[in-house]
């Protein structure tokens, strides 16, 4: 009988499967007007897109290419039905500012346009164009694929899903799944915010005043600094840079981290799942920042949110600055990770900056930029890690050995 019980649960891990419809453009873009569609807050930068990809997509519409489906989350509340967008948030957003008339389609000399009519919408903006390519715009069918019933399988489903394309980063959708009111998420995500005049930028800032959290960067230099490492950087697109800030916060209490991730009810009550990725160490990290902040009442098992704003991002900021302000742009923007490391561990042995003399920093530059070379001086392995995080060529491994060498240098 047990093992018949046993068949008995056996299930999808959805209890239903998906569904798809199709919907003209105009329907969907005057639901996201009376916001029974909405991009959440904290979803990736609206423009990433330049503006030759978004004319090129807007061509697609208005001469009925296919264009790939969208996907989004379907949720009831208070008996009406609504939507997120899991996938598609910049195809939506292209649509919208050309149908209000933000952007018009760049010249013929600038995108390779598949018609030869590109005539008629080179250079022009939606209200410019012929009638026929117009009502082509509006009357273009969406298709649309709805989620529902997701469960704790929703963070993995928007993995999934954004696996091709051009996809949202792990930082994207972990600040998306656990960073509504959470004032410590909100702190990492404009940490990492380097321009400020993206537009982006500025809805992760007004989302962040709901909650009481300011832009961080209080230094002119070191804000000018880090957007100088930043800005025209593949590396930069999504959440890269608030990783770098996320990474520090590991690093300076990994063992914390390791502890959490070990304990199959602390990740019940998170709702995580641990399978030895880096990933999954960040999304934990995530998860429970997010928790300590809806839970103040309880004790915190990391860095509580007060101290990440006042002690912790300070000194975060002052050792880009040295770093930024000694070296510049020959600062590999690909050793962000090994930075936050060398940060984190001093951040746990209360080290300043400007507590080294010129050989300390010399030492800590060489471990920055040569991290295994560097750390035979000193007979301690450093592992090139393969992604995961336990094992001997794991990332805590890195950590342990970055901590390590940090201490010797400054002993």
């Amino acid at each position: 009988m047990a093992d018949v019980d046993q068949i008995d649960q056996i299930k999808p891990l959805i209890p239903e499967s998906n569904f798809a419809e199709s919907t003209n453009v105009v329907t969907i873009l005057d639901q996201l007007d009376d916001n029974t569609l909405k991009i959440p807050d904290y979803q990736r930068d609206s423009d990433q897109w330049d503006d030759i990809t978004k004319s090129l997509f807007v061509e697609s519409v208005i001469n009925n290419l296919s264009i790939p489906a969208f996907f989004f989350e379907t949720k009831v509340e208070s008996g009406i039905q609504k939507d997120d967008v899991v996938d598609g948030q910049q195809r939506l957003t292209t649509l919208s500012a050309f149908y209000k008339n933000d952007f018009e389609m760049v010249g013929s000399e600038d995108a390779p346009y598949l018609s030869p009519h590109s005539v008629h919408y080179a250079r022009k903006r939606f209200n410019e164009l012929p009638e026929a390519y117009k009502s082509a715009f509006k009357r273009y069918r969406l298709t649309i694929i709805k989620l529902r019933d997701l469960g704790d399988m929703r963070l993995e489903v928007f993995r999934r899903i954004n696996q091709g394309g051009t996809p949202l980063s792990g930082q994207d959708i972990r600040l998306a799944y656990y960073g509504k009111d959470s004032r410590s998420l909100s702190l990492i995500r404009l940490a990492g915010v380097y321009d400020r005049n993206r537009s982006a930028a500025q809805r992760f800032e007004e989302s962040a005043k709901k909650l009481g959290v300011e832009y961080p960067w209080k230094n002119e230099d070191a804000r000018k600094n880090w957007k100088e490492w930043w800005s025209e950087k593949e590396i930069a697109r999504g959440q890269t840079a608030s990783e770098t800030f996320l990474w520090a916060i590991i690093s300076a209490q990994y063992e914390k981290v390791d502890a959490i991730i070990k304990n199959s009810s602390a990740l019940t009550i998170l709702k995580c799942r641990f399978n030895g990725a880096l990933d999954a160490v960040l999304d934990a990290c995530c998860a429970q920042l997010s928790y300590q902040d809806k839970n103040e009442n309880m004790p915190p098992a990391l860095m509580p949110y007060t101290e990440m704003k006042d002690e912790f991002f300070p000194m975060f900021e002052e050792w880009y600055n040295y770093l930024l302000g000694r070296m510049g742009t020959s600062l590999p923007i690909a050793k962000h990770r090994s930075i936050s490391a060398v940060i984190g561990a001093a951040y746990a042995c209360s080290l300043s900056p400007s507590d080294l003399n010129e050989q300390q920093w010399t030492d800590i530059v060489e471990f920055i930029r040569h991290p295994q070379d560097f750390a035979k001086k000193f007979e301690i392995h450093y592992p090139k890690s393969k992604g995961r995080w336990g094992g001997a060529k794991g990332y805590k491994a890195q950590l342990d050995a970055a901590a390590m060498i940090v201490r010797r240098i400054v002993t």
